[in-house]
């Protein structure tokens, strides 16, 4: 994917000779670059290998690397390996991952590397395996065979003994290089079949078989085949440049691909296709070579990492510096003598049909402006080139400029967006100056006039986007005020009043029984039907699958597919469904330019972008529609990792999950989506573009956490990647801990209980005292009072107030009863000369000493009062 990290989109350039393809001097593909920033920190790659689930396996000068489409994992001696320098990886039938290496042999178990004994030690150059399982290892000393002993083991034996080279197995096929000749090896038969059949004696480094069946091998200097069939050898070192670490490849469609010094030549039959260095290949020495199972091409260079050219082949770009006058690509058209037409913002390039530039033409040799907008060829096979600065160049059939049309001719100063050929043969022109027309039919006149056109309905400062003429000669024309429409010499504008979305308009393409335009604004794309001056108007926008809804171009390709250019790259309507194409496949860039599109009879589409020209050309083989392998890359917790396979019980102290997931499908890594559940804890799917999702605070239960990917095709992995696990419940919820709980609760509660009804007691004791004290209290309250009522203070003898109360209760009892009672009357005479002699307090103890005398003298029955 194309991220923050150090990624680098490098073009490169090759000469390809094609028999269905328009080929320019000097093409480009597109291609990333991976090194330290993705984590290959080794950039010497010395070998390159898929394995069975997807993943990229990179062997370097110092570790083994795998690639998740996101990053590369290191592999090293901590892992098992005996020897950092990978030389060679092949995978056994059970799918097991082998590692040559500078000091041996080593075999995956799960994601540890265990070294193999096979009898001898030090470097391993080559490894492979055969259809029946046997497991070849090209050693210093030979070959040694390991066959299988069906208990996952292998018996080592040598089966050819000296220096050999350049170790290939196919099928039960063995073939190797020795002593300056070519061997066969089957079973235990070993014969000649080098020199015997033509090939000359030389250090033959490798060796390999293509599709069709042909036998090739490589020196540093030469290049030998051996077709299927035939009994000689063919040198076919002819522009095959010279190497140090000679590598072919061969992919699945008859493609050879040969590694050097110097870059990648690529034969097919009798074509050749170079990824020159010399044309921005971003490193010199191209070593091991890889196809993936997606059709992307993995390139590994000596000191210069890992290369993956982007899209598949299809797509072929030019730059200023490949020999375009500018970068901003404004037109294109294909001729019928097989020349392309390229009109940029820096003027007008003609290639010829050998590919090579044939004239540039600018305002210095007289073009009418530098900004080329539009390329329309005439009846008579001529060229009309419109401009800016105002004005259309005349180009003869052989490319010759004939003649400038500017204001004299009608025109004015400003620019000319687009042209079209009616059915009258009449030239017209349109831009921000107006809609114009030629008065006369271009095959009746070479000394245009033009004249401007007064569209009812539309008005003045009317800016005009672009212009088409239809299969029944209807002219159409685009402008910011609505959709034009001049048919039988009747003016129509369509405009929001009749369906269309925006009256403001840009590009216009007929196709499919409908007219389909581009809206000025981010509006999508509007499919037109019309029925009379009635509109049938269907919009498509990014809901439906559209990139972008900025649109700047639309055509047909031969095949009758529909094409867009938007701000986000290319998309392609085929089948219903929409195809997206950006820098990711191998687009030059992403922003296309307005009215830059255009198709060829041979199938091929022509982009015209602001950073240069891409051409499409349909790829002669079936891409696999598959869904992406789904995997689970990295499982971490919060303090251990785990590996997909392991059913961990988590603590509830490490209930939180960072699991990271891929979708190795690496051509399309940055269209890639994927959907994630955790079953026992929200079972509905969610989507994301995002490579990973965190889990916190996850309650006890048992989990399994499931993750599914699908690419630009719409196609859901049909099996998850899965991870189970559960979470402990903390130990508060512990069976001990609850049951000790509850013990815990009832002797509290007990405990309680008891202090409860100790407090009650207590309380109530407390209380009857209370109310004993408060009723004595209350009593002596009422003595206290009663003898203040009833009492004298000085004496305590009774009071008047006593003794009139009890001398009335004696009187009546006496009345009621017949009763009689006696009363004395005491008084203390010169009491009063007492408390004048002596004072009051005298006078007082004389009171008291009295009342006391009085109180021995009575009987108890008696009561003395005083008065």
């Amino acid at each position: 994917m194309i991220s923050a990290s150090y990624v680098r989109t490098v073009a490169v350039r090759a000469m390809l000779v094609l028999a269905t393809a328009t080929n320019l001097m000097a093409q480009r593909y597109t291609f990333r670059q991976y090194g330290s920033q993705e984590g290959l920190t080794n950039l010497s790659v010395n070998c390159l290998m898929q394995d069975r689930i997807g993943y990229i396996w990179v062997g370097t000068d110092n570790g083994l690397f795998r690639y998740d489409g996101n990053s590369f994992r290191t592999f090293s001696h901590a892992d098992g390996l005996p020897n950092s320098e990978i030389r060679a990886l092949a995978e056994s039938p059970d799918g097991a991952l082998w590692a040559a290496t500078q000091g041996g042999v080593a075999r995956s178990t799960g994601t540890q590397f265990k070294v193999v004994d096979f009898g001898e030690q030090g470097r391993v150059q080559r490894i492979a395996f055969d259809r029946l399982g046997r497991v070849y290892l090209e050693h210093v000393t030979g070959i040694i065979r390991g066959d299988p002993d069906g208990a996952g083991s292998y018996r080592f034996s040598a089966v050819v003994h000296g220096e050999i080279r350049g170790l290939f197995v196919n099928g039960e096929d063995v073939w190797f290089s020795e002593d300056g000749d070519l061997w066969h090896l089957k079973g235990e038969k070993q014969r000649r079949i080098g020199s015997p059949a033509g090939l000359p004696a030389d250090q033959w480094d490798t060796v390999t078989q293509d599709s069709f069946g042909n036998l090739w091998t490589r020196s540093a200097t030469q290049l030998y085949e051996l077709p299927r069939g035939q009994t000689r050898f063919v040198d076919r070192s002819e522009r095959i440049a010279h190497t140090t670490d000679s590598r072919l490849f061969a992919d699945p469609f008859g493609r050879l691909y040969v590694s050097s010094n110097a870059g990648v030549a690529i034969l097919y039959g009798a074509n050749r296709t170079y990824f020159d260095p010399q044309h921005g290949l971003p490193a010199d020495n191209v070593g091991p070579i890889l196809l993936d199972r997606q059709e992307s091409l993995w390139l590994g260079m000596l000191g210069g990492g890992l290369v993956r050219r982007l899209g598949h082949g299809e797509w072929l770009s030019w730059k200023k510096q490949d020999g375009l006058l500018n970068n901003s690509v404004w037109t294109i058209l294909h001729d019928d003598a097989g020349r392309l037409w390229v009109g940029t913002s820096g003027g007008l390039n003609i290639f010829g049909p050998d590919g090579k530039l044939a004239q540039s033409w600018t305002t210095r040799n007289g073009l009418a402006g530098d900004r080329v907008r539009s390329i329309t060829e005439g009846p008579a096979g001529d060229f009309f080139v419109g401009t800016f600065p105002g004005g259309i160049s005349r180009f003869s059939k052989s490319g010759i400029l004939q003649h400038n049309y500017g204001v004299a001719a009608g025109l004015t100063k400003d620019e000319i967006v687009a042209t079209a050929l009616d059915r009258q043969n009449r030239l017209w022109a349109v831009g921000n100056g107006g809609c114009f027309r030629s008065q006369a039919s271009l095959d009746k006149n070479a000394n245009l006039k033009f004249e401007r056109i007064d569209i009812p309905g539309i008005a003045p400062h009317t800016f005009f986007r672009d212009v088409r003429v239809g299969q029944d000669g209807v002219v159409w024309v685009s402008s910011s005020n609505g959709l034009i429409r001049f048919n039988s010499g009747q003016w129509k504008v369509f405009t929001e009043r009749d369906g269309l979305k925006s009256s403001d308009l840009s590009a216009i393409v007929e196709g499919q029984g409908a007219i389909w335009v581009a809206y000025r604004d981010a509006l999508g794309i509007g499919r037109l039907q019309f029925h009379g001056d009635q509109i049938e108007a269907t919009r498509i926008t990014t809901q439906d699958g559209l990139s972008s809804d900025l649109i700047y171009a639309l055509t047909f390709d031969s095949s009758g597919r529909l094409w867009a250019t938007t701000d986000n790259g290319v998309n392609v309507l085929e089948q219903g469904s929409w195809r997206h194409y950006g820098v990711e496949d191998g687009l030059i860039w992403d922003d296309g330019d307005d009215l830059a599109l255009s198709s060829d009879p041979d199938g091929n589409v022509w982009v015209g972008t602001s950073e240069g020209l891409s051409r499409f050309a349909p790829l002669h083989y079936k891409i696999p529609d598959s869904p992406p392998p789904i995997v689970l890359t990295s499982i971490q917790g919060v303090s251990q990792a785990f590996q997909p396979e392991d059913r961990p019980v988590l603590s509830h102290a490490e209930d939180s999950l960072l699991i990271q997931f891929s979708g190795l499908n690496y051509a399309s890594a940055t269209h890639m989506r994927f959907r994630y559940r955790m079953t026992g804890y929200e079972n509905n799917w969610s989507e994301t573009r995002e490579r990973n999702v965190r889990f916190a605070g996850l309650p006890a239960g048992k989990y399994v956490f499931e993750v599914v990917a699908a690419g630009p095709n719409g196609i859901w992995s049909p099996v998850p990647a899965r991870f189970a696990f559960s979470v402990k419940p903390p130990w508060w919820f512990s069976w001990w801990f609850i049951a000790a709980s509850v013990l815990v609760a009832l002797l509290l509660a007990r405990a309680l209980w008891r202090y409860r009804v100790r407090a009650l007691l207590a309380q109530k004791e407390l209380l009857e005292q209370q109310v004993i004290d408060r009723t004595a209290e209350l009593r002596e309250s009422h003595r206290q009072l009663e003898e203040i009522a009833y009492y004298d203070a000085l004496t305590s003898l009774p009071n008047r107030r006593m003794f009139t109360e009890q001398f009335r209760a004696r009187l009546a009892l006496a009345r009621r009863h017949g009763d009689s009672f006696a009363m004395l009357l005491a008084d203390l005479d010169s009491f009063k000369q007492t408390n004048d002699s002596f004072g009051h307090d005298a006078g007082d103890a004389v009171l008291i000493e009295s009342a006391n005398l009085l109180r021995a003298a009575v009987r108890e029955c008696s009561s003395p009062r005083r008065r």
